[in-house]
C-alpha cells in the first residue's frame, strides 16, 4: 500500500454510516434541547407575562361577550397592583382553579354598596356607563365596614345575573390571575379594553 492510500483512504461503508448516525444524532439532541428552550419559554409567558382565555357566559355583557377570546397581560400585577375599574381574570374563594372574568369595583380600605341598581364607592356614586343590567337587589355588607386588607371586591358588568363578591365573598389578590387588555377573536370585534377612566366618583 502506498503512503497516499494509507493516510487518505475512503471510509469504509460501516464507518459512512456510523458517522451519519453520530451526525444524526448531533442533530436530534439540537433540535431537543431548542424545543424544551421553546416550551420553557412558553410556559414562562403563560405563567407570568401573557395568555389567551375565552369567555364563558354573560355575566360582562354589555363588554364582553360569550365565546369572545381575550388577551390577559399579567406582568403589570407583578410589578404593580389592581386598580378599580380593572377587568380581571379571577379564581373564587375556596381553591377552585376555574377562572372567572369580573371588574375590580373596591380595594382594601374602601367601602361598597349596591343600592337601587347604583354603585358607591367610598359612600359617592361613581360612573358606570358601561352597564346595560344593573343590580336588581341591594347590598350593603360593606357599605360601612372597610375592604380588609389584600382583599378586593369584584362584580360582573351584567348585575342583573352575575355571580361574583356579592355571592362569593371577597377574593384575595393571589385570585387575580392577570388583566384582560384586548378582545383577540372573533376578529371582526377585536377591539383594546383598559381600566375604565371614568371610573371615578361622580363630581
Amino acid at each position: 500500500m502506498s503512503q497516499y492510500e494509507a493516510t487518505n483512504r475512503y471510509p469504509t461503508d460501516e464507518e459512512a454510516i456510523r458517522a451519519e448516525r453520530r451526525a444524526q444524532l448531533r442533530e436530534n439532541i439540537v433540535f431537543i434541547a431548542q424545543l424544551v428552550m421553546v416550551v420553557a419559554i412558553g410556559l414562562l409567558l403563560r405563567r407570568y407575562v401573557f395568555t389567551l382565555t375565552v369567555v364563558s357566559g354573560s355575566s360582562m355583557q354589555e363588554t364582553l361577550q360569550d365565546h369572545q377570546v381575550v388577551a390577559v397581560e399579567r406582568l403589570s400585577y407583578l410589578l404593580g397592583s389592581p386598580k378599580p375599574g380593572d377587568i380581571v381574570i379571577c379564581h373564587y374563594p375556596g381553591g377552585t382553579s376555574q377562572n372567572y372574568v369580573k371588574r375590580i369595583v373596591a380595594m382594601e380600605g374602601d367601602t361598597v354598596e349596591v343600592r337601587d341598581g347604583k354603585t358607591y364607592l367610598n359612600g359617592t356614586e361613581v360612573f358606570e356607563d358601561f352597564i346595560s343590567y344593573p343590580s336588581n337587589y341591594d347590598y350593603t355588607e360593606y357599605a360601612n365596614k372597610p375592604i380588609p386588607a389584600g382583599k378586593v371586591f369584584v362584580m360582573g358588568d351584567n348585575r342583573a345575573i352575575s355571580k361574583d363578591s356579592r355571592n362569593v365573598g371577597l377574593l384575595s389578590l393571589e385570585d387575580i390571575q392577570g388583566r384582560v387588555v384586548a378582545v383577540v377573536f372573533p376578529f371582526n370585534e377585536i377591539h383594546g379594553i383598559g381600566s375604565e377612566p371614568a371610573y371615578s366618583e361622580l363630581s
